[in-house]
Protein backbone atom coordinates (compact mmCIF):
# COMPACT_ATOMS: atom_id res chain seq x y z
CA UNK A 1 0.00 0.00 0.00
CA UNK A 2 2.74 2.76 0.66
CA UNK A 3 4.62 1.76 -2.73
CA UNK A 4 1.29 2.80 -4.41
CA UNK A 5 0.79 5.77 -2.50
CA UNK A 6 4.18 7.26 -3.18
CA UNK A 7 4.02 6.55 -6.55
CA UNK A 8 0.63 8.75 -6.84
CA UNK A 9 2.46 11.61 -4.92
CA UNK A 10 5.37 11.39 -8.02
CA UNK A 11 3.35 11.16 -10.31
CA UNK A 12 0.66 14.01 -8.69
CA UNK A 13 3.68 16.33 -8.41
CA UNK A 14 5.25 16.08 -11.83
CA UNK A 15 1.64 16.28 -13.74
CA UNK A 16 1.06 19.85 -11.55
CA UNK A 17 4.75 21.64 -12.21
CA UNK A 18 5.12 21.91 -16.41
CA UNK A 19 7.85 24.26 -15.11
CA UNK A 20 10.32 21.89 -14.56
CA UNK A 21 13.84 21.73 -16.52
CA UNK A 22 16.40 19.30 -16.82
CA UNK A 23 20.17 20.70 -16.53
CA UNK A 24 21.83 20.85 -20.22
CA UNK A 25 25.40 19.45 -19.81
CA UNK A 26 27.97 21.93 -21.11
CA UNK A 27 30.73 19.67 -22.04
CA UNK A 28 34.53 21.51 -21.89
CA UNK A 29 36.84 22.33 -24.35
CA UNK A 30 39.21 20.43 -25.06
CA UNK A 31 42.16 21.35 -23.29
CA UNK A 32 46.10 21.07 -24.38
CA UNK A 33 48.69 19.18 -22.88
CA UNK A 34 51.96 20.56 -23.54
CA UNK A 35 53.22 21.98 -27.14
CA UNK A 36 56.38 22.37 -28.36
CA UNK A 37 58.90 23.49 -31.93
CA UNK A 38 60.71 20.81 -33.68
CA UNK A 39 62.20 21.10 -37.06
CA UNK A 40 63.55 24.40 -36.84
CA UNK A 41 65.70 26.18 -39.78
CA UNK A 42 66.68 29.66 -40.08
CA UNK A 43 62.84 30.87 -41.68
CA UNK A 44 60.82 28.14 -40.82
CA UNK A 45 59.93 26.03 -38.10
CA UNK A 46 56.65 23.30 -36.96
CA UNK A 47 54.92 23.79 -34.12
CA UNK A 48 53.09 20.68 -32.13
CA UNK A 49 50.59 20.43 -29.57
CA UNK A 50 48.91 17.77 -27.74
CA UNK A 51 45.37 17.03 -26.46
CA UNK A 52 46.66 14.34 -24.02
CA UNK A 53 50.15 12.66 -22.77
CA UNK A 54 50.73 9.08 -21.36
CA UNK A 55 52.22 8.25 -18.22
CA UNK A 56 55.75 8.06 -20.30
CA UNK A 57 54.99 12.23 -21.23
CA UNK A 58 54.34 10.56 -24.99
CA UNK A 59 51.32 12.84 -27.05
CA UNK A 60 48.25 11.10 -27.99
CA UNK A 61 46.51 11.61 -30.92
CA UNK A 62 42.96 13.29 -30.15
CA UNK A 63 40.39 13.37 -33.09
CA UNK A 64 37.15 15.34 -34.01
CA UNK A 65 39.05 18.70 -32.53
CA UNK A 66 39.67 21.96 -34.56
CA UNK A 67 42.91 23.66 -33.47
CA UNK A 68 43.84 27.28 -33.49
CA UNK A 69 47.59 28.26 -33.31
CA UNK A 70 48.37 31.94 -33.22
CA UNK A 71 52.17 32.60 -33.82
CA UNK A 72 54.88 36.20 -33.67
CA UNK A 73 57.31 37.94 -31.33
CA UNK A 74 58.00 37.23 -27.97
CA UNK A 75 55.20 39.38 -25.96
CA UNK A 76 52.46 39.66 -28.60
CA UNK A 77 48.90 38.76 -27.66
CA UNK A 78 48.11 35.99 -28.83
CA UNK A 79 44.77 37.06 -30.05
CA UNK A 80 45.55 39.53 -32.52
CA UNK A 81 48.63 37.21 -33.75
CA UNK A 82 49.63 35.24 -36.91
CA UNK A 83 46.30 32.51 -36.32
CA UNK A 84 45.79 29.37 -38.17
CA UNK A 85 43.10 26.82 -37.74
CA UNK A 86 43.78 23.11 -38.28
CA UNK A 87 41.85 19.70 -37.52
CA UNK A 88 46.20 18.39 -37.32
CA UNK A 89 48.08 18.76 -33.83
CA UNK A 90 51.07 20.33 -35.49
CA UNK A 91 51.30 22.84 -38.20
CA UNK A 92 54.40 24.24 -40.47
CA UNK A 93 54.87 28.28 -40.54
CA UNK A 94 57.68 29.48 -42.94
CA UNK A 95 58.72 33.16 -43.34
CA UNK A 96 60.68 33.44 -40.52
CA UNK A 97 63.79 35.66 -39.89
CA UNK A 98 66.96 34.31 -39.02
CA UNK A 99 68.22 33.25 -35.73
CA UNK A 100 65.42 35.58 -34.29
CA UNK A 101 63.14 34.46 -31.38
CA UNK A 102 59.48 33.63 -31.80
CA UNK A 103 56.56 32.45 -29.50
CA UNK A 104 53.34 30.81 -29.96
CA UNK A 105 50.35 30.00 -28.58
CA UNK A 106 47.42 27.34 -29.24
CA UNK A 107 43.94 26.60 -28.24
CA UNK A 108 40.97 24.20 -29.50
CA UNK A 109 38.25 26.00 -31.34
CA UNK A 110 35.61 26.18 -29.34
CA UNK A 111 33.57 29.53 -27.56
CA UNK A 112 33.31 28.85 -23.89
CA UNK A 113 34.33 30.84 -21.34
CA UNK A 114 36.82 28.01 -20.21
CA UNK A 115 38.51 28.05 -23.63
CA UNK A 116 41.87 29.26 -22.93
CA UNK A 117 45.34 29.93 -24.71
CA UNK A 118 47.86 27.39 -24.04
CA UNK A 119 51.27 28.75 -23.73
CA UNK A 120 53.44 30.73 -24.89
CA UNK A 121 56.06 28.30 -25.80
CA UNK A 122 59.43 30.23 -26.94
CA UNK A 123 61.82 28.70 -29.79
CA UNK A 124 64.82 30.35 -32.17
CA UNK A 125 65.06 29.85 -35.55
CA UNK A 126 68.57 29.08 -36.69
CA UNK A 127 71.61 30.73 -39.02
CA UNK A 128 71.45 29.92 -42.41
CA UNK A 129 72.85 26.46 -43.76
CA UNK A 130 76.30 26.70 -45.38
CA UNK A 131 76.46 26.48 -49.20
CA UNK A 132 78.91 25.90 -51.69
CA UNK A 133 80.25 22.35 -50.58
CA UNK A 134 83.27 20.80 -52.11
CA UNK A 135 86.13 18.24 -51.90
CA UNK A 136 90.07 19.42 -53.06
CA UNK A 137 93.41 18.00 -52.79
CA UNK A 138 91.90 14.83 -53.08
CA UNK A 139 94.29 12.03 -52.97
CA UNK A 140 93.60 7.88 -52.28
CA UNK A 141 93.96 8.95 -48.84
CA UNK A 142 92.97 12.07 -47.24
CA UNK A 143 91.13 15.14 -48.96
CA UNK A 144 90.29 18.41 -48.04
CA UNK A 145 86.40 19.28 -47.64
CA UNK A 146 85.49 23.05 -47.87
CA UNK A 147 82.33 24.70 -47.83
CA UNK A 148 80.93 29.01 -47.68
CA UNK A 149 79.10 30.42 -44.62
CA UNK A 150 75.08 30.69 -44.99
CA UNK A 151 75.20 33.85 -43.10
CA UNK A 152 77.40 35.54 -40.66
CA UNK A 153 78.16 32.75 -38.17
CA UNK A 154 81.81 31.94 -37.69
CA UNK A 155 82.26 28.31 -36.56
CA UNK A 156 80.99 24.43 -38.32
CA UNK A 157 81.13 20.91 -37.39
CA UNK A 158 80.75 18.41 -39.99
CA UNK A 159 80.22 15.03 -40.46
CA UNK A 160 81.76 12.42 -43.05
CA UNK A 161 81.79 8.71 -43.76
CA UNK A 162 81.62 6.10 -46.95
CA UNK A 163 78.33 7.17 -49.06
CA UNK A 164 75.29 6.21 -47.05
CA UNK A 165 76.72 6.35 -43.95
CA UNK A 166 74.43 7.06 -40.30
CA UNK A 167 74.51 10.87 -40.44
CA UNK A 168 72.33 10.60 -37.00
CA UNK A 169 75.27 8.03 -35.58
CA UNK A 170 78.11 9.44 -36.92
CA UNK A 171 81.19 11.40 -35.06
CA UNK A 172 80.81 15.18 -34.87
CA UNK A 173 84.18 17.19 -35.75
CA UNK A 174 84.22 21.02 -34.63
CA UNK A 175 86.59 22.85 -37.73
CA UNK A 176 86.73 25.90 -35.57
CA UNK A 177 86.87 28.93 -37.68
CA UNK A 178 87.52 27.74 -40.93
CA UNK A 179 85.77 27.23 -43.68
CA UNK A 180 87.81 23.72 -44.62
CA UNK A 181 88.81 21.01 -43.08
CA UNK A 182 91.07 18.43 -43.85
CA UNK A 183 90.43 14.57 -43.60
CA UNK A 184 92.82 11.65 -43.41
CA UNK A 185 92.82 8.08 -43.08
CA UNK A 186 90.40 7.01 -45.84
CA UNK A 187 89.87 4.29 -48.06
CA UNK A 188 91.83 4.59 -51.40
CA UNK A 189 89.16 3.90 -54.56
CA UNK A 190 86.10 4.25 -52.28
CA UNK A 191 83.27 6.67 -52.18
CA UNK A 192 82.97 9.19 -49.28
CA UNK A 193 80.18 11.79 -48.35
CA UNK A 194 80.09 14.65 -46.18
CA UNK A 195 77.87 16.95 -43.94
CA UNK A 196 78.41 20.07 -42.75
CA UNK A 197 76.50 22.86 -40.16
CA UNK A 198 77.14 26.31 -38.94
CA UNK A 199 77.34 27.27 -35.05
CA UNK A 200 74.81 29.91 -34.83
CA UNK A 201 76.40 31.54 -31.87
CA UNK A 202 79.88 33.22 -31.00
CA UNK A 203 79.91 30.94 -27.99
CA UNK A 204 77.35 27.86 -28.18
CA UNK A 205 77.67 24.49 -26.58
CA UNK A 206 75.36 23.11 -29.54
CA UNK A 207 72.53 21.92 -26.91
CA UNK A 208 70.43 24.45 -26.87
CA UNK A 209 66.84 24.98 -29.74
CA UNK A 210 68.63 27.11 -32.59
CA UNK A 211 71.95 26.93 -31.74
CA UNK A 212 72.86 24.82 -35.18
CA UNK A 213 71.78 25.04 -38.43
CA UNK A 214 70.60 22.23 -40.09
CA UNK A 215 73.12 20.14 -42.16
CA UNK A 216 73.98 20.97 -45.72
CA UNK A 217 74.42 18.03 -47.65
CA UNK A 218 75.49 15.95 -48.74
CA UNK A 219 78.60 16.29 -50.82
CA UNK A 220 80.11 13.06 -52.32
CA UNK A 221 83.40 12.88 -53.68
CA UNK A 222 85.39 9.39 -54.16
CA UNK A 223 89.08 8.78 -53.40
CA UNK A 224 90.11 8.26 -56.88
CA UNK A 225 93.02 10.58 -58.21
CA UNK A 226 91.62 12.79 -60.44
CA UNK A 227 93.07 14.09 -63.66
CA UNK A 228 95.33 17.02 -63.64
CA UNK A 229 96.59 19.78 -65.87
CA UNK A 230 93.88 19.85 -68.22
CA UNK A 231 94.06 22.29 -71.34
CA UNK A 232 92.64 22.45 -74.98
CA UNK A 233 95.30 21.47 -77.15
CA UNK A 234 93.84 22.05 -80.87
CA UNK A 235 90.52 23.41 -81.76
CA UNK A 236 89.51 23.47 -85.65
CA UNK A 237 86.29 24.62 -86.95
CA UNK A 238 85.05 20.63 -86.28
CA UNK A 239 86.96 19.66 -83.93
CA UNK A 240 88.66 19.72 -80.54
CA UNK A 241 91.25 17.99 -78.92
CA UNK A 242 91.96 18.17 -74.97
CA UNK A 243 94.57 16.94 -73.11
CA UNK A 244 95.54 16.24 -69.15
CA UNK A 245 97.78 14.51 -66.90
CA UNK A 246 97.27 10.60 -65.86
CA UNK A 247 98.04 11.16 -62.39
CA UNK A 248 99.20 7.92 -62.78
CA UNK A 249 95.82 6.26 -63.36
CA UNK A 250 94.62 4.90 -66.71
CA UNK A 251 90.50 5.11 -67.51
CA UNK A 252 89.47 8.35 -68.15
CA UNK A 253 85.39 9.16 -68.80
CA UNK A 254 85.26 12.95 -71.00
CA UNK A 255 82.28 14.53 -71.66
CA UNK A 256 81.66 17.42 -73.71
CA UNK A 257 78.71 19.34 -75.39
CA UNK A 258 77.47 22.91 -76.36
CA UNK A 259 77.92 25.05 -73.62
CA UNK A 260 74.68 26.30 -73.13
CA UNK A 261 72.81 24.14 -70.53
CA UNK A 262 75.98 21.88 -69.86
CA UNK A 263 76.06 19.19 -67.32
CA UNK A 264 78.72 16.62 -67.18
CA UNK A 265 76.10 13.79 -67.10
CA UNK A 266 73.87 14.85 -69.72
CA UNK A 267 76.81 15.85 -72.39
CA UNK A 268 78.17 13.73 -74.60
CA UNK A 269 80.33 11.02 -72.59
CA UNK A 270 83.33 8.60 -74.30
CA UNK A 271 85.64 6.25 -72.11
CA UNK A 272 89.03 6.80 -72.75
CA UNK A 273 92.51 5.09 -72.25
CA UNK A 274 94.37 7.66 -73.26
CA UNK A 275 94.83 10.70 -71.50
CA UNK A 276 93.89 12.93 -74.21
CA UNK A 277 90.18 13.03 -76.50
CA UNK A 278 89.45 14.67 -79.73
CA UNK A 279 85.89 15.22 -80.08
CA UNK A 280 84.96 15.83 -84.02
CA UNK A 281 81.87 16.56 -85.36
CA UNK A 282 81.63 20.12 -83.62
CA UNK A 283 79.97 23.03 -85.56
CA UNK A 284 82.10 26.09 -86.59
CA UNK A 285 81.88 29.64 -84.37
CA UNK A 286 79.95 26.99 -81.71
CA UNK A 287 80.90 27.60 -77.65
CA UNK A 288 81.48 24.14 -76.74
CA UNK A 289 82.57 22.90 -72.65
CA UNK A 290 84.54 19.89 -71.87
CA UNK A 291 84.59 17.42 -68.48
CA UNK A 292 86.87 14.61 -67.64
CA UNK A 293 86.70 12.47 -64.74
CA UNK A 294 88.77 9.43 -63.50
CA UNK A 295 87.10 5.99 -63.53
CA UNK A 296 88.76 3.58 -60.75
CA UNK A 297 86.06 0.93 -60.64
CA UNK A 298 82.80 0.40 -61.89
CA UNK A 299 81.41 2.47 -58.78
CA UNK A 300 83.46 4.68 -58.09
CA UNK A 301 85.04 7.68 -59.95
CA UNK A 302 86.39 10.77 -59.22
CA UNK A 303 84.26 14.07 -59.40
CA UNK A 304 84.03 15.88 -63.04
CA UNK A 305 86.83 18.27 -63.61
CA UNK A 306 85.88 21.35 -66.09
CA UNK A 307 88.22 22.61 -69.24
CA UNK A 308 85.99 25.08 -69.09
CA UNK A 309 84.78 26.73 -72.46
CA UNK A 310 86.40 26.97 -75.96
CA UNK A 311 85.01 28.58 -78.94
CA UNK A 312 85.69 26.93 -82.63
CA UNK A 313 86.42 29.31 -85.39
CA UNK A 314 84.62 30.33 -88.07
CA UNK A 315 84.29 28.83 -91.31
CA UNK A 316 85.99 32.10 -92.64
CA UNK A 317 87.85 30.08 -95.97
CA UNK A 318 86.78 32.78 -98.44
CA UNK A 319 89.59 33.33 -101.00
CA UNK A 320 91.17 31.78 -104.01
CA UNK A 321 92.59 28.06 -103.51
CA UNK A 322 94.51 25.53 -105.66
CA UNK A 323 92.81 22.76 -106.53
CA UNK A 324 94.15 19.21 -106.12
CA UNK A 325 92.47 15.61 -106.42
CA UNK A 326 94.54 13.29 -104.02
CA UNK A 327 94.34 9.84 -105.45
CA UNK A 328 92.69 10.15 -108.58
CA UNK A 329 94.01 8.37 -111.23
CA UNK A 330 91.08 9.05 -113.60
CA UNK A 331 89.50 12.38 -115.01
CA UNK A 332 89.31 15.60 -112.87
CA UNK A 333 85.57 15.47 -110.98
CA UNK A 334 85.52 19.32 -111.92
CA UNK A 335 87.53 19.29 -115.48
CA UNK A 336 91.14 20.28 -114.87
CA UNK A 337 90.68 23.69 -113.08
CA UNK A 338 94.11 25.17 -111.55
CA UNK A 339 92.46 27.01 -109.12
CA UNK A 340 88.90 27.56 -107.29
CA UNK A 341 87.50 30.73 -105.25
CA UNK A 342 85.34 30.00 -102.31
CA UNK A 343 83.08 32.98 -102.97
CA UNK A 344 80.71 33.00 -99.99
CA UNK A 345 80.47 31.35 -96.49
CA UNK A 346 77.95 30.31 -93.75
CA UNK A 347 78.87 29.86 -90.40
CA UNK A 348 74.66 29.32 -89.86
CA UNK A 349 74.23 26.80 -92.81
CA UNK A 350 77.97 25.85 -92.33
CA UNK A 351 78.22 26.05 -96.40
CA UNK A 352 80.88 27.10 -99.05
CA UNK A 353 80.13 27.75 -102.32
CA UNK A 354 83.07 27.27 -104.82
CA UNK A 355 83.20 28.64 -108.42
CA UNK A 356 85.64 27.13 -110.71
CA UNK A 357 86.29 26.92 -114.73
CA UNK A 358 84.60 24.39 -116.03
CA UNK A 359 86.55 21.74 -118.77
CA UNK A 360 83.61 21.12 -120.97
CA UNK A 361 83.66 18.75 -123.40
CA UNK A 362 82.80 22.03 -125.92
CA UNK A 363 85.65 23.51 -128.12
CA UNK A 364 86.16 27.20 -127.26
CA UNK A 365 84.60 27.61 -123.82
CA UNK A 366 85.35 27.73 -120.48
CA UNK A 367 82.36 28.86 -118.90
CA UNK A 368 82.18 29.63 -114.57
CA UNK A 369 80.03 27.31 -112.88
CA UNK A 370 79.12 27.52 -109.10
CA UNK A 371 78.38 24.78 -106.36
CA UNK A 372 77.35 24.75 -102.90
CA UNK A 373 78.08 22.25 -100.48
CA UNK A 374 76.68 21.99 -97.24
CA UNK A 375 79.56 21.10 -94.16
CA UNK A 376 77.62 19.48 -91.31
CA UNK A 377 78.49 19.30 -88.23
CA UNK A 378 78.93 15.45 -87.82
CA UNK A 379 81.51 15.74 -90.76
CA UNK A 380 79.56 15.08 -93.77
CA UNK A 381 78.80 16.77 -96.58
CA UNK A 382 75.58 17.21 -98.20
CA UNK A 383 74.16 18.72 -101.60
CA UNK A 384 71.01 21.07 -101.26
CA UNK A 385 69.98 20.69 -104.65
CA UNK A 386 71.43 18.35 -108.09
CA UNK A 387 73.90 20.98 -109.70
CA UNK A 388 75.11 20.16 -113.29
CA UNK A 389 79.05 19.04 -113.53
CA UNK A 390 81.18 18.26 -116.20
CA UNK A 391 82.12 15.08 -114.76
CA UNK A 392 83.91 13.70 -118.25
CA UNK A 393 82.34 9.99 -118.48
CA UNK A 394 82.23 9.19 -122.17
CA UNK A 395 81.79 13.04 -123.13
CA UNK A 396 78.53 13.46 -120.97
CA UNK A 397 78.16 15.77 -118.31
CA UNK A 398 76.39 14.59 -114.84
CA UNK A 399 74.72 16.00 -111.68
CA UNK A 400 76.38 16.65 -108.51
CA UNK A 401 74.57 14.76 -106.30
CA UNK A 402 72.85 12.18 -108.49
CA UNK A 403 75.46 11.47 -110.88
CA UNK A 404 79.49 10.07 -110.57
CA UNK A 405 80.44 12.94 -108.01
CA UNK A 406 78.72 13.03 -104.58
CA UNK A 407 80.66 14.25 -101.49
CA UNK A 408 80.90 12.70 -98.51
CA UNK A 409 82.56 14.06 -96.02
CA UNK A 410 85.07 17.16 -95.09
CA UNK A 411 88.03 17.86 -93.21
CA UNK A 412 89.00 20.83 -92.08
CA UNK A 413 92.93 20.96 -92.21
CA UNK A 414 93.97 23.73 -90.57
CA UNK A 415 93.08 27.24 -91.28
CA UNK A 416 94.09 27.46 -94.79
CA UNK A 417 92.89 23.84 -96.57
CA UNK A 418 89.81 21.97 -96.51
CA UNK A 419 89.80 18.72 -97.76
CA UNK A 420 86.40 17.33 -99.32
CA UNK A 421 85.88 13.57 -100.00
CA UNK A 422 83.92 12.44 -102.87
CA UNK A 423 82.53 8.92 -103.89
CA UNK A 424 82.31 8.00 -108.06
CA UNK A 425 79.58 6.17 -109.24
CA UNK A 426 81.39 3.63 -110.97
CA UNK A 427 78.32 1.55 -111.48
CA UNK A 428 77.06 4.59 -113.53
CA UNK A 429 76.05 3.90 -117.00
CA UNK A 430 77.34 7.21 -118.07
CA UNK A 431 80.66 6.05 -115.83
CA UNK A 432 81.81 2.40 -116.82
CA UNK A 433 84.94 3.43 -117.67
CA UNK A 434 85.86 5.21 -114.32
CA UNK A 435 87.49 3.09 -112.36
CA UNK A 436 87.84 5.15 -108.92
CA UNK A 437 85.13 5.42 -106.32
CA UNK A 438 86.76 7.67 -103.91
CA UNK A 439 88.67 11.09 -104.67
CA UNK A 440 89.28 13.63 -102.26
CA UNK A 441 89.68 17.60 -103.20
CA UNK A 442 92.02 19.60 -101.90
CA UNK A 443 91.78 23.27 -101.54
CA UNK A 444 94.51 25.12 -100.07
CA UNK A 445 94.37 28.79 -99.96
CA UNK A 446 96.95 30.80 -101.76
Amino acid sequence: MKKVVLLLLIGFVFSCSDDVQIPEIIQPCQTVAASFASDITDNSARLNWCGSVNEAGECLPVTGVTWTASWGLPGFDPDTGTIIDTPATSINITGLSPQTSYEFYVKSDCDLANNEWFGPVEFRTSCPAPTGLGATNITQTGATLTWMPGGSEISWEIKYGLVGFNLEEAELFATGNSTEHIVNNLMPNSEYEFYVRANCNSVTDGSQTGSSSAFSGPYRFATCLPPINLTFDTVTQNSITVDWDSNAQTTWEVSYGEAAGFTPDTGTITTTNNSNFTATGLCPNTTYTFAVRTICSSTTQSQWFSFGSVTTPTLGYTGMYTYEEIGNTDEPIFGDPATVEIVSVSDTERSITVKYLANLDVAGTQPTMTFNFTLNCDGTVSVPEDQDTNFNCGGANVLLGLGAATPTAYNMVDDTTIDIRFTEDTGSAMCTNAPLSEVTIRLTKI
